[in-house]
């Protein structure tokens, strides 16, 4: 019997805490049934970043019965910022069927909020419990302005006439939209090879979008440190029109073209005694000047070398090699050009192509004839001479 009684007692415990549990829910659904939050006034709107926004919130009861410690709490995140309110609707209050009561919320944007719309959620408390209605947000919206700049990639020198690539990267480091972007080049001295026009539908805040153009230096463009253009246009999320020009540095300098213009080697048919004489034209066709022209010209083992110093745009000089032609076969003389420009050092190489024949035999004999009979002569001379000299 005692069991009986405690298990009893137990039962009728669980069942008030369990009945409790299940009517605080209704009760609390019931009286919030009629609630409604709403925005009466959010001005600006839209708002941009930095500006201070004021929000009127009306909340009605539209419910079957009074709402008694009803409170109401602003959770404002970024990026808003509470600065002030008319009435402080923390204060519990009564709410009649049928009545509403107003505040007025003074906001301030961060100014570096982006574009969007953002919630400004409101607590509704009644006996400091939170009920939450279907929507209890109001919603404010932000735009912001674009801000697009231009980066490029380092320049090399670049000569006139001659073509280079250039990346450009457009980025948005402002707090909107931009859209209906037109890249354009508008140089009259550095052109773009195709269509002077990029467009990009749309830039977000942050984002980066990159452009690869081919420039080509016009062949008259004198050489010094010069800008060309490069104009951005735009409009924004509500219209506006934006039109930047950013200038983009090159150095431009004179290039030095230098090559062999002409080439003559003696004798024609060369063998191993011959002493080979090489000369030749060597020229600038560049738009710049040459400095320390050398001429290096190799066979076999040895090496010659030619002097010519400064060599000006669209002038020549002479060259050339006494050589020793060495073994007999075809060979190729290597000849080697060093000098230094505008943009730097270079090094160019060029072969000639010979044929070192073998002596031919009438040659040889005629030759050993010769001095086969000059050392008789010149012994019979010599005697004479020493005769003469004796007799007187």
């Amino acid at each position: 019997m005692i069991f009986t009684k405690i298990s009893v007692r137990n039962i009728n415990v669980l069942m008030l805490i369990l009945l409790l549990i299940i009517t605080t829910p209704a009760v609390c659904s019931a009286g919030i049934n009629g609630i409604e939050i709403s925005a009466i006034e959010i001005t600006p709107q839209p708002a941009e970043p930095g500006d201070d926004v004021t929000l009127k919130i009306r909340v009605t009861n539209n419910g079957v019965e009074t709402i008694e410690d009803f409170s109401v709490k602003i959770d404002v995140e970024y990026p808003f910022y509470l600065k002030s309110e008319s009435n402080n609707f923390e204060n519990k209050r009564i709410l009649n069927v049928g009545s509403s009561v107003d505040n007025i919320y003074y906001l301030t944007v961060d100014p570096n909020a982006i574009s969007g719309t953002y919630p400004i959620e409101f607590g509704i408390y009644v006996n400091d419990v939170i009920l939450n209605p279907p929507d209890n947000n109001v919603y404010v919206q932000v735009v912001g302005r674009p801000d697009l700049i231009i980066k490029a990639d380092a320049i090399d020198n670049v000569a006139p006439g001659d073509t280079f690539p250039l990346k450009i990267s457009v980025d948005n480091v402002g707090t909107g939209m931009a859209k209906n972007v037109k890249v354009i080049s508008e140089s009259e001295n550095i052109l773009i090879l195709g269509s002077n026009i990029e467009l990009i539908d749309r830039i977000m805040p942050a984002e980066t979008s990159e452009i690869e153009y081919d420039f080509i230096a016009k062949n008259d463009l004198d050489p010094d440190a010069h800008q060309f253009p490069i104009v951005l246009k735009y409009i924004d999320e509500q219209g506006a029109n934006y039109t930047l020009t950013y200038n983009i540095g090159i150095n431009i300098l004179n290039r030095a073209e230098i090559g062999i213009q002409s080439i003559k080697v003696n004798p024609t048919q060369i063998t191993p005694i011959d002493e080979v004489y090489i000369t030749g034209i060597i020229e600038n066709t560049g738009t710049g000047d040459a400095e320390k022209v050398v001429l290096e010209l190799e066979n076999e083992d040895r090496s010659y070398k030619s002097f010519i110093g400064e060599l000006r745009s669209d002038d020549d000089a002479p060259f050339y090699f006494y050589i020793d032609p060495g073994a007999t076969g075809n060979k190729d003389l290597n000849i080697t050009i060093n000098y230094t420009d505008d943009f730097g050092s270079y090094e160019l190489e060029q072969s000639i192509p010979i044929e070192v024949e073998r002596p031919k035999t009438n040659i040889i004999l005629i030759i050993s004839l010769l001095i086969i009979i000059a050392v008789p002569v010149a012994y019979i001379v010599y005697k004479r001479r020493r005769g003469g000299n004796g007799e007187q």
